[in-house]
């Protein structure tokens, strides 16, 4: 390798996680890249493979990230989503790679994999420790609260405008309704607040 093969690969990775997270797969341009980069061409495909190759990396590399940001050593999913919450706030392009991956690349990475499957394991055991309910697997019950997290990011654009004055739901009120409405969801059932009709 040149030696200044690490640095090019830094730089690349970098004007991809920009390119993909604003464009998505599609509508991501190699020869962009490589000008925001200062690289030729040629190196992406030396270093990383095809377009689709290099996309996978960036969002394997950039979820990676995010999963070891956030601890769940304590069981609690609402923590878990309150802290997630406030990462994706700091790291919006996650947020949009994700969302993009979702869409455009449907089909399991290793890595991601991976890290989803250490969560599940997570969730398993505050579920036989009574933490957390279990009459969800926990792998489906993981998807729900990520739903939850991203779920002003996910709707509908008409549904937005029944609340025009705040359409990006950021901040701490969001933020606690986010987290209260995980707690609600994974709570379990002997510790909720019984139901009294009338």
């Amino acid at each position: 390798m040149p030696p200044d093969a690490t640095e090019t690969k830094r730089r690349l990775m970098k004007a991809a996680v920009d390119e993909f997270a604003t464009y998505g797969l599609a509508g991501a341009r190699i020869d962009r890249i490589a000008e925001t980069a200062t690289a030729n061409k040629r190196s992406i495909y030396v270093h990383f493979g095809t377009k689709e190759e290099l996309f996978d990396i960036v969002v394997a590399d950039s979820m990676i990230k995010l999963a070891e940001s956030i601890s769940f050593e304590n069981g609690s999913l609402a923590d878990y989503a309150g802290d997630l919450f406030d990462r994706l706030e700091r790291w919006p392009h996650i947020r949009r790679l994700y969302l993009w991956a979702g869409l455009e690349r449907q089909q399991p990475v290793d890595a991601e994999v991976q890290q989803y499957r250490k969560r599940a394991s997570a969730i398993e055991a505050a579920q036989q420790a009574g933490k957390v309910r279990a009459d969800i697997p926990a792998a489906e019950l993981m998807a729900m609260v990520l739903s939850l997290v991203i779920s002003w990011d996910t709707t509908t654009w008409s549904l937005k405008a029944l609340q025009p004055e705040n359409r990006q739901k950021t901040g701490p009120d969001h933020r606690t309704r986010v987290t209260t409405a995980v707690a609600a969801l994974t709570q379990p059932p002997q510790t909720r607040l019984p139901h009294h009709p009338g």
